[in-house]
């Protein structure tokens, strides 16, 4: 088993705190000051979260774009391009994400540690704990067509 591996995230609320452990299971988890808990299994297609022990419905539509439900606010994940995505909560932008193209490395098992937030003004700590979290776990942008076909390939082959 893998020890525990911290990083520090600056946040607009101050720092953020993500834990995440690569063995045998990832999990990933975002936290600061003031903010909720958020516990994120990272997977492009099929990754899960939670916030204080409650599941948080996530779904995946069609264009990649990911859904969160937390209680009467809808986030958004967009991918807009190879390594960068917004984030919106009810419709209205609240951060662009810039990602790194180590993200989309085979084998990266969390898509989104190395992506950067740029956060709008008229968020809260709980619109911070769950975009960060779905930045980290979901992933800043969408591979192409010709990345997918190369990491298929190469997935495949090794």
């Amino acid at each position: 088993m893998s020890k525990l591996q911290q990083r520090v995230i600056n946040g607009p609320f101050g720092p953020i705190q993500v834990s995440h452990d690569r063995w045998p299971s990832v999990v990933a988890r975002v936290q600061g000051a003031g903010m909720p808990t958020v516990t994120v299994v990272p997977d492009r297609d099929h990754g899960a979260m939670n916030m204080g022990g409650h599941n948080i419905p996530t779904s995946r539509a069609r264009n990649r774009t990911r859904t969160a439900v937390v209680g009467d606010r809808t986030y958004e994940l967009r991918p807009r391009g190879l390594r960068r995505a917004e984030l919106r909560r009810n419709g209205t932008l609240i951060a662009d994400a810039h990602g790194t193209f180590r993200s989309y490395a085979p084998g990266r098992t969390i898509p989104g540690l190395d992506a950067k937030v740029a956060w709008s003004q008229g968020i809260d700590p709980t619109d911070v704990a769950v975009g960060q979290a779905m930045v980290l776990g979901f992933g800043a942008g969408a591979p192409g067509i010709l990345l997918r076909t190369i990491f298929f390939w190469y997935d495949n082959l090794s």
